[in-house]
C-alpha cells in the first residue's frame, strides 16, 4: 500500500520551503509541537487542519495525502489504469461490433451505485466493473448520434455511470479522475433536459470542487443550482426534495471550509433539516441517502470544519448510524467521529470507530489515506492494555507499525 505517510509529506513539503515547525504551526493555527507529531507520524491531522497546513505550504490538500501522479499504480492497491485509459482514451479504443442494449446497461450502471453504496467489497468490485460501464456508454452516445430520443436516454445512462465512477475516484484520492468524471456526467446531463438529473449531477459536481479545496466553486454551483431547481420542487416529490436538500448541505459544508461556521450551521438547521423532516430515513434517491439522519451527519461535519470536536461529539451521540442506507455515508461518519475523537486524546475511543468502519467495510481501510494514517498513529502512542488490537488491525490492512 502507500508508503509515504501525511506526515512525511508535511515535513517534505515544509522543508523544501525552509520553514520552521514553528512557522508553519502559527500560520496555520496549531501549535509546534502538533506539527512535529504530525510529522512523526503520532498524530493524525483534521481534515480541515490539513487544509490549513496545505494554504500555508501552497499546495493541495491532496498532495499532503499522497496522491499518486497520474502515471502510478502502487503495488497492492487497485489497478486504476483501465478506467483511466477509459476515461481518457474511450474515442481511440475499439467498440463492441454490436451496441450495448441500453435497457440492459441502466441495469449495469444500477447495480454498480448499489454496489458501491452497499457492498462492502465495493472497490474490488468496481475496479473491474467500471472501466466497461464508461466504454459502453460512450459506445451507446455514439450510436445514438443522430436519433435525439435515443441520444437522450444514452445520456441519461452515461451521466449516472460517470456519476458512479467520480465516487470511486474521489475515494481512490485521484481528484484528477474525479474533476473529469463529475464534469462529463454534468455534460450529459444537461443533454437530457431533465431538471431532476441536471441537480443531482450540479450536486455532484459541488462534492468534487469540495474535495479539491475548491469551496468557493462549490458553494457557487450548489447556491446557482438551488436557485435554478428550487421552482421544480413544490410539484415534485421525495426525489426532489432530496436532492434539494442535498445541494443546501453541499452549500453548507462549502460556507463552512470559507470559515463562516455560523451560517454554515444555519443552512444544516434550517432549509436543509426542513426539507429532511418530508423525507424517510430509509430513501436513498440517487444514492444521497439524504433524509433526517444524514442532515445530523453534516451537522457533526460542520462541527469537524469548525475544529470542535467537542461539538462533533455531542451531535454524534445523538445519531443513530444504522438509519443510513448507504455504506459510504455510515463509514465516512465514523471515521469523522473517529477523527474528533483523536483530537480529544481519547484512542481508545477513536480505535473503537475505526473497528467499527472495518465491520462496515473493511477496504475503506485498505484504500483511503487519512484512515490508514490514522491507524499507523495509534499504533505508534498505544497503551499497553490495547495496543495488541490496533496492532492486529494494522497488520490485517498491511500497515506499517
Amino acid at each position: 500500500m502507500r508508503e509515504t505517510s501525511t506526515g512525511h509529506m508535511v515535513r517534505l513539503q515544509r522543508e523544501l520551503r525552509g520553514m520552521s515547525t514553528t512557522a508553519l504551526a502559527t500560520q496555520a493555527g496549531c501549535t509546534s509541537r502538533h506539527i512535529e507529531l504530525i510529522e512523526q507520524g503520532r498524530r493524525t491531522p483534521s481534515l480541515p487542519l490539513l487544509r490549513e497546513i496545505a494554504k500555508v505550504l501552497g499546495v493541495r490538500t491532496a498532495v499532503l495525502l499522497g496522491e499518486p501522479p497520474r502515471d502510478s499504480h502502487e503495488r497492492g492497491r487497485p489497478q486504476i489504469r483501465d478506467i483511466e485509459r477509459a476515461i481518457f482514451s474511450y474515442r481511440s479504443l475499439p467498440f463492441d461490433a454490436e451496441p450495448p442494449d441500453i435497457e440492459q446497461l441502466a441495469e449495469r450502471v444500477a447495480t454498480a451505485r448499489s454496489t458501491w453504496l452497499t457492498s462492502p467489497n465495493k472497490y474490488t468490485i468496481l475496479m473491474r466493473a467500471l472501466p466497461a460501464l464508461i466504454i459502453d456508454a460512450e459506445q451507446l452516445l455514439s450510436q445514438a448520434d443522430g436519433h435525439p430520443d435515443e441520444r437522450r436516454a444514452a445520456a441519461q445512462v452515461a451521466a449516472e455511470a460517470y456519476t458512479v465512477a467520480r465516487g470511486v475516484l474521489k475515494s481512490l484520492g485521484r481528484t484528477d479522475l474525479q474533476h473529469m468524471a463529475a464534469d462529463r456526467a454534468m455534460r450529459y446531463a444537461e443533454e437530457t433536459e431533465d431538471p431532476l438529473l441536471i441537480a443531482w449531477s450540479q450536486r455532484n459536481l459541488s462534492a468534487s470542487m469540495l474535495t479539491d479545496d475548491m469551496h468557493e466553486v462549490a458553494e457557487e454551483v450548489a447556491l446557482r443550482s438551488i436557485e435554478i431547481f428550487s421552482p421544480y420542487v413544490p410539484d415534485g416529490d421525495e426525489r426532489h426534495r432530496s436532492i434539494l436538500g442535498s445541494l443546501h448541505l453541499m452549500a453548507a459544508l462549502s460556507v463552512a471550509r470559507r470559515g463562516d461556521y455560523a451560517h454554515a450551521r444555519e443552512l444544516v438547521r434550517g432549509p436543509a433539516r426542513t426539507l429532511a423532516l418530508t423525507v424517510r430515513d430509509e430513501s436513498n434517491h440517487f444514492g444521497l441517502a439524504f433524509g433526517p439522519t444524514n442532515v445530523m451527519i453534516h451537522m457533526t461535519s460542520v462541527e469537524h470544519e469548525a475544529r470542535e470536536p467537542a461539538a462533533a461529539i455531542r451531535v454524534a451521540d445523538e445519531i443513530d448510524v444504522r438509519k443510513v442506507p448507504s455504506i459510504e455515508r455510515r463509514t465516512t461518519h465514523l471515521g469523522q467521529v473517529a477523527r474528533a475523537c483523536e483530537d480529544l486524546g481519547d484512542d481508545a475511543a477513536s480505535l473503537v470507530y475505526l473497528m467499527r468502519i472495518e465491520r462496515e467495510c473493511p477496504e475503506e481501510l485498505d484504500h483511503t489515506p487519512l484512515l490508514r494514517d490514522m491507524i499507523h498513529a495509534l499504533a505508534q502512542r498505544a497503551r499497553p492494555s490495547w495496543a495488541p488490537e490496533v496492532r492486529y488491525l494494522a497488520e490485517r490492512h498491511r500497515i506499517a507499525v
